[in-house]
C-alpha cells in the first residue's frame, strides 16, 4: 500500500473527537429549535436514482454531482442536496398531511473546488414547508433558521432577502433573453465577493448591455417595494431581528420561484453564506406531475463549523467529563462499582484503565479536556472518603463516598 493510499481524498476530512463532538451538540441545538417550531425529522438515501436528480441544479449543478453507474446497470446519483429529493418523498407519500414540515440533517457532496469551510462532503440541515403558498410560510423558514443560530449562541446573524419573481420580471423588462437569466442571476450573485465593477465587467465580457447592473438596480427597488414591506412585516412579526433587502440577491439555483434568502455572519462576512433557501414552487410538480407549493432553507454545517473555529467559539470538548483514576490493582473492584455507579447517575465517566503514576493519568486526562478526577487509594478505602481534582481549576475537595454523585453534579452542573 502506497503512502497516497491512506491519505483522506482532496476535498474530503476525518472529524476526530474533539471536533465531533462540538459539532454533535451544534446539531442537536440545531435538531430542538427546528421541532420547536413544529418541523418534524425525516431521512432519505444517500443514492438516487439520476433521473430525479438530473436536470434539477443547472449546467454547473450538473457538472459537480457525483453520478456512475451501479451494479445492475441504473444510472446513479449521490444526492447533491436534500431538497430535490424531498420532492420524491412528497410524490411517494401522498397522505402527509399538508402543509408539511420537515426538516432533515444529513450529508450531501458535490465534486466542487475545495475551499475554507467548503468540502465535497459536507452537512446541510434543512427545514421545508410542502404546501403553503403564504409568505409566512416563507418567513417562518427564516424565522426557524434564525432561532437555531441564537441557540448556538455564534454572534449576530444577518438575513438578507430578496424575490425572483420580481427579479425575472424586471428581466423581461430589461430585455434580457431567458436563456441568458440565469448567466446575468449567477454573475450578479458575485457581488459580495468581486463588488459592483467587477460584476459590471463580466456581465460586459458575457455580451450584456452597458450599464445594465445600474438599469437593473433602479429598476428592482422600485418594484420590489410591496414584497419588502410585506416580508418585513412578517420577519418582524415572528421575531427576526437583523434583516435587509438585498436587489442583488439572486441565489443562481434554477428551481427557485419567489423568496430568496441568504445568512451571513455579522462578524464573519468573508465565510460568505452560511445557510440559504427559497421558495420552489414548480421544483415538485416535476416529480409529482402537478404544482406543489414549497419554501425550504438550509444551514450549511461545515461553513459554518469552520466560521466558528475561526472565531475561537469552539470550546474543547470532551467525551467523559469524570475519569476514575487507577492508583492500586487490589482497589480495582471499588474503582468499577464507582465508575458504574456515576454511569448510572446520568455522568459521563470513564475509568483509567492500569495503575500508573498520578502525572501521568493527569495527563492523560487534561488531554481528552476530562473536567473532575476521582482519586480513591488505599487510605480513602479506609475513610471510606473520595478525593475529586478539578483539572481547570487545580483544586481539590474531599466528600464522604455516599455524597460522591452529589457533590460531582454540584461541580459540573
Amino acid at each position: 500500500m502506497s503512502k497516497n493510499d491512506i491519505q483522506v481524498l482532496k476535498g474530503f476530512r476525518d472529524y476526530l473527537p474533539n471536533e465531533q463532538i462540538a459539532r454533535r451538540k451544534i446539531i442537536a441545538k440545531i435538531s430542538e429549535v427546528f421541532e420547536r417550531f413544529g418541523f418534524a425529522p425525516i431521512e432519505t438515501p444517500t443514492l438516487e436514482y439520476y433521473e430525479l436528480l438530473g436536470g434539477k441544479y443547472g449546467e454547473e449543478g450538473e457538472k459537480l454531482m457525483y453520478t456512475f453507474e451501479d451494479q445492475g446497470g441504473r444510472k446513479v446519483a449521490m444526492r447533491y442536496d436534500l431538497t430535490v429529493p424531498l420532492t420524491r418523498v412528497i410524490a411517494n407519500y401522498p397522505e402527509l398531511a399538508k402543509p408539511f414540515k420537515r426538516y432533515q440533517i444529513a450529508p450531501v457532496w458535490r465534486a466542487e473546488k475545495p475551499q475554507t469551510g467548503r468540502y465535497r462532503e459536507f452537512y446541510q440541515c434543512d427545514v421545508d414547508i410542502v404546501g403553503s403558498t403564504s409568505m409566512a410560510a416563507d418567513a417562518e423558514v427564516i424565522a426557524t433558521l434564525e432561532a437555531a443560530f441564537k441557540s448556538l449562541e455564534i454572534g449576530e446573524v444577518i438575513v438578507k432577502f430578496n424575490d425572483r419573481r420580481v427579479i425575472d420580471k424586471v428581466l423581461v423588462d430589461l430585455n434580457i433573453d431567458p436563456k441568458d437569466s440565469l448567466n446575468f442571476m449567477r454573475a450578479v450573485d458575485k457581488i459580495e465577493k468581486i463588488g459592483e465593477v467587477e460584476v459590471s465587467k463580466e456581465l460586459k465580457k458575457m455580451g450584456f448591455p452597458p450599464k445594465i447592473l445600474e438599469s437593473y438596480k433602479m429598476i428592482i427597488n422600485d418594484e420590489c417595494k410591496d414584497f419588502v414591506t410585506e416580508m418585513e412585516n412578517l420577519l418582524s412579526g415572528f421575531g427576526v431581528s437583523n434583516f435587509v433587502y438585498d436587489p442583488f440577491l439572486m441565489r443562481g439555483i434554477d428551481y427557485y420561484t419567489g423568496t430568496v434568502f441568504e445568512f451571513i455572519l455579522k462578524d464573519k462576512p468573508e465565510f460568505g453564506s452560511i445557510a440559504g433557501g427559497g421558495r420552489y414552487d414548480n421544483l415538485i410538480g416535476k416529480t409529482l406531475g402537478k404544482d406543489t407549493p414549497a419554501v425550504g432553507g438550509s444551514i450549511g454545517l461545515d461553513r459554518l463549523f469552520a466560521a466558528l473555529q475561526d472565531a475561537g467559539l469552539i470550546s474543547p470538548q470532551t467525551a467523559a467529563e469524570v475519569i476514575v483514576l487507577n492508583l492500586d490493582p487490589k482497589l480495582t473492584a471499588e474503582y468499577l462499582n464507582i465508575t458504574t455507579n456515576l454511569r448510572n447517575a446520568g455522568i459521563d465517566c470513564e475509568f483509567y484503565y492500569e495503575p500508573n503514576k498520578l502525572d501521568k493519568q493527569f495527563k492523560y486526562a487534561e488531554g481528552k479536556n476530562i473536567k473532575l478526577a476521582v482519586i480513591f487509594g488505599e487510605e480513602e478505602a479506609k475513610a471510606r472518603r473520595v478525593n475529586l481534582k478539578d483539572l481547570e481549576e487545580k483544586k481539590q475537595v474531599t466528600v464522604d463516598m455516599d455524597d460522591l454523585v452529589t457533590e460531582i453534579k454540584s461541580m459540573l452542573w
